[in-house]
């Protein structure tokens, strides 16, 4: 059966304070499933079969321990996941990305309510970020240049 190489580098900016990310295939195989702590890179082999797909980026465990504030209340820092990288085969699909951006589904932690916004890299939110493509990959690559 053909493959096709799915990677991605992670990374958050204050390791003392991790979130969890988990990634999902289809729904149901899960990739990767680890509190966030340094730059790493993530790889799976995905089944290049005909299909439409889905990769979810699923980020949870943030709350108020995770926002820095100064002595007025202000917020001065607060966690977050940067997600780059992220290629098929080697072949890095940012550009792809940046024309079509990826749906990121939250509610600001509690605090706010649901909506989808575009993800350009970084997430400080807990919720899901949407990739989707077809397979053969090649194909929607070519449709989605």
């Amino acid at each position: 059966m053909d493959t096709i190489k799915f990677s991605c580098n992670v990374n958050t900016n204050i390791p003392d304070r991790p979130l969890n990310l988990k990634i999902l295939l289809d729904n149901d195989t899960v990739i990767f499933n680890e509190l966030v702590i340094g730059e790493q890179t993530i790889s799976y082999n995905i089944p290049d079969v005909d299909g439409n797909r889905t990769i979810v980026f699923s980020i949870t465990g943030k709350n108020d321990t995770h926002v820095l504030k100064d002595g007025q209340g202000n917020i001065i820092d607060s966690t977050e996941i940067s997600i780059t990288n992220i290629c098929f085969d080697d072949l890095d699909i940012t550009p792809i990305i940046l024309i079509n951006p990826l749906a990121y589904k939250h509610n600001f932690n509690g605090y706010g309510e649901e909506t989808v916004e575009k993800f350009y890299d970084i997430a400080g939110c807990n919720g899901d970020i949407t990739l989707e493509f077809t397979t053969p990959f090649y194909l929607w690559l070519l449709e989605n240049m």
